[in-house]
């Protein structure tokens, strides 16, 4: 018994499909593509994962995550103020609205885009290096902390919030 019905998500079926999020107007596109035909043929999977994201990057609301997390400690913040920011919920369809962003002085970063000795051409974050966050300000790095294995485990940053200045790296976060 290696699935639990025709509907199991794993199956290459129509129910399974929808189990999987999969929506009907990305599988209809699917069909549309492939045709039909008496002829046996084998169609890459590819080919139905493109529906999907074209689909899905058509009507999807937009947000931020980091699966990774590295602290970063705003030193030039206050530690009681939140503030928000305003994104647009798609980037290309305004109808779908805004959303907000809180902001504090504790934010999460991924893990990759912070390296401690960057090669030339790295336009994220780095010790002494600046870059914007998505939405809001400009973070210039001042300070690494490690733990005893020597793991980065939180930066301390400055930020610049007149927007003067013109950096090339620009990386999500999540507010603590």
């Amino acid at each position: 018994n290696y699935v639990a019905g025709w509907d199991d998500p794993r199956m290459p079926t129509i129910a399974g499909m929808r189990r999987r999020g999969f929506t009907p107007a990305s599988i209809r596109d699917f069909c549309e593509r492939i045709g039909v035909t008496k002829q046996d043929n084998r169609i890459e999977l590819s080919l139905l994962e493109n529906s999907v994201r074209e689909d899905l990057d058509r009507t999807a609301p937009r947000a931020m995550a980091v699966l990774h997390p590295l602290k970063v400690v705003i030193e030039n913040y206050p530690a009681d103020k939140t503030e928000t920011f305003s994104a647009a919920m798609h980037p290309k369809n305004e109808q779908m609205g805004q959303r907000t962003i809180p902001f504090s002085r504790e934010i999460y970063i991924e893990q990759d885009d912070f390296m401690e000795n960057p090669p030339r051409k790295y336009f994220r974050l780095s010790p002494g290096g600046s870059v914007k966050l998505r939405y809001g300000p400009i973070l210039d790095c001042t300070d690494v902390i490690k733990n005893d294995a020597g793991d980065v485990i939180e930066l301390r940053c400055q930020a610049d919030f007149s927007g003067e200045r013109k950096v090339k790296g620009i990386i999500h976060w999540v507010s603590a």
